[in-house]
């Protein structure tokens, strides 16, 4: 098979820069593409790594430090950590791009058909990882670790701050926390509950609610709040009990 060395090197140019640019969205770097022109150009430099007759650990050494010098460019020199969290994020990147090569290369057998394809997929493939990079980030930013105390009996639970929750008792004005029901088992035997009116889109009801002996969240304690329980499973992932808007003020 011929390898063209300036297909190649043009490539590298193409691959290098929209890698540099999603590591520059994904981490909020201040820097100015023409940085990361020139670092892409310094990074097509590992073209012409693998015709040298060197091990490869030492083939691999030299990748990595270049790797280094890369984001120096595109990015400048802080620190160490500055520079070492640019490259972690480079390789994680590159390892996502890679990803989508090997399965093109195993799924296409027409070398100039590949060529095109991973052209074309290269931008699409790593800004659609970037915006779900950003959802996931976003998303996770609203989980909390929650500590439940009821006299002896204490539940430790993943709470998700939920926007849509702004239920309180209309009497003693305390918000209220929703938790399934599955997660405080035992809570009856030792709790008489009150009962707050909630409205849905169908209907209107009524939920068993009970005022905690301690509430924290993420190791700090709050008061004036209320738990009810909910007969439906809560489909957000891993989460067991849905905060209250209010706790948007305080946290």
């Amino acid at each position: 098979m011929k390898i063209y060395i300036d297909l190649l090197f043009l490539l590298n140019i193409w691959i290098d820069f929209f890698l540099l640019l999603i590591v520059k969205l994904t981490l909020r770097r201040i820097t100015k593409i023409t940085n990361i022109i020139v670092a892409s150009l310094l990074g097509s430099l590992t073209t012409f790594l693998v015709f040298l007759n060197i091990s490869y650990i030492t083939l691999t050494i030299l990748k990595v430090l270049l790797s280094v010098l890369i984001v120096i460019v595109a990015f400048g020199y802080k620190n160490i950590f500055f520079t070492l969290k640019n490259t972690l994020y480079l390789f994680m990147t590159g390892i996502i791009l890679g990803g989508i090569a090997s399965y093109l290369k195993i799924n296409i057998n027409n070398n100039v058909g590949y060529l095109i394809l991973l052209i074309v997929l290269t931008p699409i493939g790593l800004i659609t990882y970037k915006k779900q990079n950003d959802l996931i980030k976003k998303q996770y930013s609203l989980y909390y670790q929650v500590k439940i105390v009821f006299s002896k009996l204490s539940f430790l639970l993943c709470g998700f701050l939920d926007s849509g929750n702004n239920l309180y008792d209309p009497i003693t004005k305390k918000p209220v926390i929703l938790v399934s029901k599955s997660k405080l088992k035992g809570l009856n035997k030792i709790r008489s509950p009150m009962y707050v009116p909630i409205k849905t889109i169908n209907k209107s009801s009524l939920i068993k609610c009970y005022k905690p002996d301690k509430l924290m969240i993420n190791n700090k304690e709050y008061n004036n709040y209320l738990v009810g329980l909910i007969e439906d499973k809560i489909f957000i992932d891993g989460i067991d009990c849905l905060l209250n808007n209010r706790l948007m003020e305080e946290l």
